[in-house]
C-alpha cells in the first residue's frame, strides 16, 4: 500500500510562494520581530535561570535528547528480535510498528516451513492438538495441546513472544 503525501509537489510550491508573497508584504519589519524575541529571551533567563548553576541548564537541555534516544535504542532492540525457538519449533515474524506480523514456524533441524494438522476428538469433536508436522524430515516436530484453533496457537505465541522481550527489557 502506497504511502499518501500530505500535500503534492505542486501545492507545496504554491503554499512556499503564497509564504514568501505575506511575509514579504507584511506591515512589521521581522528583524525587529526576532529582535524582540531575542529580547525577551535575555530577561527571562536573567530573571528566572541565572541563579542556577550552568551544568543543571545544560543538563536540562540535553535530557530530552538522552531520554529520545534510549528509547530510539529499546525499539531498536525490539525490532531485531525476529526469530525465536518456542516449543521445539523456530519462529519468525516481522515487526509493524509494536504488532508482530507474518508469523511463520521452521523445523529446527532442516528449516523448512512447517504445515499443521488439526486433530479433533471424535466424540465431540474438540480439539485436541495441533501438530506441526515438516514434510522434509517426514516428522511431527511439536504438538500444541488443547488448543482451540490455528489463530489462538499464533496468539499464544505472540503473547510468549511479548513475555520474552519483557524479560529481556527487566535485565537492562
Amino acid at each position: 500500500m502506497k504511502n499518501k503525501k500530505f500535500l503534492s509537489y505542486e501545492a507545496k510550491i504554491i503554499l512556499g510562494v503564497i509564504i514568501l508573497i505575506t511575509i514579504i508584504l507584511l506591515p512589521f519589519s521581522i528583524s525587529d520581530y526576532f529582535f524582540s524575541v531575542e529580547n525577551s529571551l535575555k530577561n527571562f533567563y536573567t530573571k528566572y535561570l541565572e541563579k542556577y548553576p550552568l551544568w543543571i541548564d545544560i543538563l536540562v537541555l540535553v535530557s530530552p535528547v538522552l531520554i529520545y534516544t534510549l528509547i530510539v535504542e529499546i525499539r531498536k532492540n525490539r525490532s531485531d528480535y525476529k526469530e525465536d525457538i518456542i516449543y521445539n519449533v523456530k519462529w519468525k515474524w516481522e515487526w509493524s510498528r509494536d504488532k508482530i506480523v507474518n508469523l511463520q514456524c521452521f523445523c529446527p533441524i532442516c528449516d523448512e516451513e512447517l504445515y499443521y494438522d488439526n486433530l479433533y476428538n471424535e466424540n465431540n469433536l474438540k480439539l485436541q492438538k495441533l501438530d506441526f508436522i515438516c514434510d522434509k524430515c517426514n516428522k511431527v516436530v511439536t504438538s500444541i495441546p488443547y488448543s482451540n484453533n490455528v489463530s489462538r496457537s499464533s496468539l499464544n505465541i505472540k503473547k510468549e513472544i511479548e513475555r520474552v522481550i519483557r524479560k529481556k527489557m527487566m535485565k537492562i
